[in-house]
């Protein structure tokens, strides 16, 4: 293969997901929580798992041999609200609706906590996998139809989303732009002779079943949604013209994901 020639077919799914507001929690953050740009990649598996119908103890298992990309497609814009927390639990952690309007809790059943919202979101995702899997996911996605409530991070912050299409991809040695979040390693360089407004953030990559998170990287991202241009390594391009990065639940080789 040629520098900057392509090779290794693989199929890829997209939909884009959008709401009025996203808040996907900073680990760092406790009293007045933060918000990450995007829903990094164990959260689309949530996402995806809500749509399929896998549970909360059963998601990561079940999306472990995906492959997720995000896009952003609107402005990173971050506000910051109030948001009021209801204490509903008693002493032995039960659920106890009473406790609201008896007062019985200890201390304040009501609480008040400052939080960062993303407004306006919207994302694209793509998802490879088997394809018997991207199929089902297809179906649902194709038709609007969902197993749980889809949200952007938050149960009350109800997202939409859309389907867009099925694409084959090719991994690409040199590429020119990406049009999704990409990790720090494959960046060669930034072209700064184009305007570009870039972000940068750590996110979590790779999660256990057991929630545990076993790696962070560094990423970069077009703040103004879109493509970022300069010079990247180890990325697929799709038939549509899009270049992206895609997440597995584990550690793999580029020429691994298409064995």
């Amino acid at each position: 293969m040629g520098k900057g020639g392509l090779s290794l077919k693989v199929k890829v799914l997209v939909f884009d997901i959008f709401g009025d507001f996203a808040h996907f929690r900073k680990f760092f953050t406790t009293s007045s929580p933060l918000t990450f740009p995007f829903p990094p990649p164990p959260t689309v598996r949530g996402i995806i798992g809500a749509i399929l119908g896998f549970g909360r103890e059963e998601y990561l298992e079940k999306t472990k041999d995906l492959y997720i990309g995000i896009g952003i497609l609107s402005p990173i814009k971050k506000i910051r609200m109030g948001r009021n927390l209801v204490f509903t639990k008693d002493k032995s952690e039960n659920f106890d609706p009473t406790l609201i309007s008896s007062r019985k809790a200890e201390g304040e059943p009501r609480t008040q906590v400052r939080a960062e919202f993303v407004k306006d979101p919207k994302y694209r995702i793509y998802v490879s996998g088997e394809e018997e899997f991207l199929n089902n996911l297809k179906e649902m996605v194709e038709n609007h139809r969902t197993y749980y409530t889809v949200s952007l991070g938050l149960s009350e912050l109800l997202a939409d989303f859309s389907y867009v299409g099925i694409y084959q991809g090719y991994y690409q040695e040199e590429s020119e732009k990406a049009d999704s979040v990409i990790p720090v390693h494959v960046v060669d360089e930034i072209n700064i002779e184009r305007l570009q407004k870039i972000g940068k953030e750590r996110i979590p990559t790779l999660m256990d079943v057991d929630r545990t998170v076993r790696k962070y990287e560094d990423v970069i991202f077009n703040m103004e949604g879109g493509a970022i241009y300069g010079k990247f390594k180890n990325l697929l391009k799709l038939e549509n013209g899009e270049v992206i990065h895609l997440w597995r639940s584990q550690e793999f080789t580029p020429t691994q994901m298409y064995s």
